[in-house]
């Protein structure tokens, strides 16, 4: 299956926004880029997974508060998996006192959905080191 590029592009961009946005602590905006029905499977819950606008907020909290003074490097995946159309991934190399590295799989809602209000509906985080 080919991917439209005005799709990756799209895609690619949100992953940029993801970022940035925590980067400029700006909460709000990053709520704003998931659904309201997101689910986010990460590593440090006891359940693994968190989903609603609720919990995902104070999750991304905590992100915030731990990115302080974090560089980081991005390398976006651009060869989508086949089987998994609306996504993409990111390596990410976190750097502060050690290096960390970690992959961001993010799950765009349908492909029938208007692609310029396309929001992240999964995050997967997967620290790889």
């Amino acid at each position: 299956m080919k991917y439209d590029i005005q799709q990756c592009e799209i895609y690619e961009l949100l992953v940029q926004e993801y970022f940035k946005r925590i980067r400029a602590r700006d909460l709000h905006g990053l709520l704003n880029l998931f659904s309201d029905d997101a689910v986010i499977h990460e590593p440090f819950s006891k359940s693994k997974y968190i989903s609603g606008k609720s919990e995902i907020e104070s999750f991304f909290r905590t992100v915030i508060m731990a990115n302080e003074g974090v560089q980081y490097e991005i390398k976006i995946e651009k060869e989508m998996d086949k089987m998994h159309k609306n996504s993409m991934a990111a390596l990410v190399i976190f750097r502060k006192e050690n290096a960390v590295r970690a992959r961001f799989t993010f799950g765009f809602e349908d492909a029938n959905e208007p692609k310029l209000k396309s929001r992240i509906k999964t995050l997967n985080i997967e620290f790889i080191d």
